[in-house]
């Protein structure tokens, strides 16, 4: 009989394995832990899609790969769930320089209805103001959120000359 350590390590293992792409534990099928590991990150990068739909859309095929790399790199979930799951992998991309202008628009009303705390949670905000701006084509977004007034966003295309 197993002692309670073994049990952990070995559930351990496995939970790497299935989030973390780390090798299927010592006893088990090789394929079906690959198989079982990419039915989580397909999983999740649904998710991801469905509440960050804009960015889904932005990113179109680039989706996939991109769920594949922010999973990796952030194996468990964040207890905000979907929308901060996306907000992570949205900073990431940002970080990269590879944020698209819609992804950037949609990070951007994230960041301003929600508060987003160090343990992964999130908080509605009452009032913010946030704003984006691009290069090519030169635009400029403003955003404020008050109460009562609710949101209101200002689109600003911005030439030269």
């Amino acid at each position: 009989m197993r002692d309670d350590g073994d049990l952990a390590r070995r559930q351990a293992e496995l939970v790497s394995a299935l989030l973390g792409g780390g090798d299927a534990p010592a006893g088990f099928d090789e394929g079906r832990v690959r198989t079982a590991a990419a039915a989580l990150r397909a999983k999740r990068a649904h998710a991801i899609a469905k509440a960050w739909p804009r960015l889904a859309r932005a990113l179109g095929p680039d989706l996939a790969p991109a769920v594949e790399r922010h999973v990796r790199l952030l194996p468990s979930a964040p207890a905000s769930g979907p929308l901060g799951d996306g907000r992570e992998l949205a900073r990431a991309l940002a970080a990269e320089g590879r944020l698209p202008w819609e992804g950037r628009l949609e990070l951007l009303a994230a960041d301003l209805r929600h508060r987003w705390l160090v343990d992964g949670r999130r908080l509605p905000r009452r009032a913010a103001v946030a704003a984006a701006w691009r290069r090519a084509p030169a635009a400029l977004v403003v955003a404020v959120r008050l109460p009562v007034l609710g949101e209101r966003w200002l689109r600003l295309p911005l030439t030269s000359g």
